[in-house]
């Protein structure tokens, strides 16, 4: 065989990869949501999101209540999840709520008590949405051991022991459904190490456990979303088509659940932006995304100037 057929052989074989790739997306992205199975006429079913108190998992309370579930809101702030409880009440005077207080960034073994909160309420749907990198911007050896502690709890360790404790209790009501939301950081961004690094383990551990469900033939999915940059109070950017709102990427992501995959972009913008990675060269990559971090920082920094 020559090198120019090896070579077309190489790009067919490639091509053909690619637009199974991109035909599995899009019959994700256009067949119905299979998040009804979750919450059948009857069932009075509830789902317990975690950092529900703003962003992207107070959109995924907004959902879920639109959707008829009932909701456990989860957060560290009394106070604030509190008032979104009552704000939620008044638009969805149907649902009920109730809060579960827990700080992820300092968690201790009191998650196990987790359950005892969760009662005999239908718990059919687990949320794992807590995350995020207070310290962003900032290369490996500038943070402290608090820093990294915080970042790996917050992203990680939180996700990994409400699962673990809450996995029986989903077991028990199933069908049910686990939904951990990842980000295009695992892909491996600068300055933002940590935070890199627990989102390739938050799509890691969802592997692992949609395996695992199935190998022991338990009817519960396991869904990892791969989030990109979503406005949120957090995060004030302006939307676009590639950047949604933290209710619109909610929806997306419900929109996938049942698509058969252990991990799958949420949002079709974000896919965009995945597959440009995915077919950069490593060192375009690295220095594109160094240029992204670097124009983030500053605006960020514009952004603190103004408050003060």
């Amino acid at each position: 065989m020559s090198i120019s057929s090896a070579f077309c052989y190489v790009g067919a074989a490639t091509t053909c990869y690619w637009t199974i790739q991109l035909a599995r997306y899009l019959y994700c992205c256009i067949r119905p949501s299979s998040l009804p199975r979750y919450n059948p006429t009857g069932k009075d079913a509830w789902a317990l999101v975690t950092g529900a108190t703003g962003g992207i998992g107070f959109g995924f309370a907004e959902e879920l209540s639109e959707r008829g579930f009932n909701v456990f809101l989860h957060g560290r702030n009394r106070e604030k999840l509190s008032r979104r409880q009552e704000e939620l009440q008044a638009k969805f005077p149907n649902i009920k709520y109730k809060i579960i207080v827990s700080d992820a960034a300092d968690i201790y073994e009191d998650v196990n008590l987790i359950p005892n909160e969760i009662g005999d309420a239908k718990l059919t749907v687990l949320v794992n949405n807590v995350g995020g990198e207070t310290q962003a911007y900032r290369g490996l050896t500038e943070l402290s051991y608090q820093d990294v502690r915080t970042t790996i709890n917050t992203n990680a360790t939180f996700m990994t022991q409400i699962t673990r404790v809450l996995l029986p209790v989903l077991e028990k009501n199933g069908p049910s459904l686990i939904l951990n939301i990842s980000s295009i950081a695992a892909y491996g961004m600068p300055f933002v190490p940590v935070y890199s690094g627990t989102k390739g383990f938050v799509e890691s551990f969802s592997r692992a456990l949609d395996a695992e469900v199935k190998a022991r033939g338990q009817d519960v999915e396991v869904l990892a979303i791969r989030v990109g940059s979503v406005r949120s109070q957090s995060n004030d950017v302006d939307v676009g088509l590639l950047v949604p709102d933290s209710r619109t990427m909610a929806a997306a992501s419900l929109e996938r659940v049942g698509c058969g995959l252990p991990l799958i972009f949420g949002y079709w913008g974000h896919a965009i932006a995945g597959v440009s990675l995915d077919f950069s060269p490593r060192s375009f990559m690295i220095k594109m995304l160094a240029n992204t971090m670097d124009s983030l920082k500053k605006q960020a920094e514009e952004r603190q100037a103004k408050r003060n």
